[in-house]
């Protein structure tokens, strides 16, 4: 919760990616890859860059 209050609060877009990205592990992992992949071009969107800082851990 505390990286939820963290965006929330700054809205820290590389934050938001690794949340993202996360998220995205777990969704899969629990069988909504169709779901996911449903989503096309925006998924880019959400998806940390490999060469932004949201794809490196803080």
């Amino acid at each position: 919760m505390d990286t939820v209050a963290r965006i929330t609060a700054t809205r820290e877009e590389p934050l938001q990616q690794r949340l993202f990205a996360r998220v995205e592990a777990v969704a899969r992992a629990a069988g909504h890859a169709a779901v996911l992949d449903a989503w096309g071009e925006d998924m880019l969107l959400m998806r940390p860059n490999p060469d932004s800082p949201a794809h490196r851990s803080s």
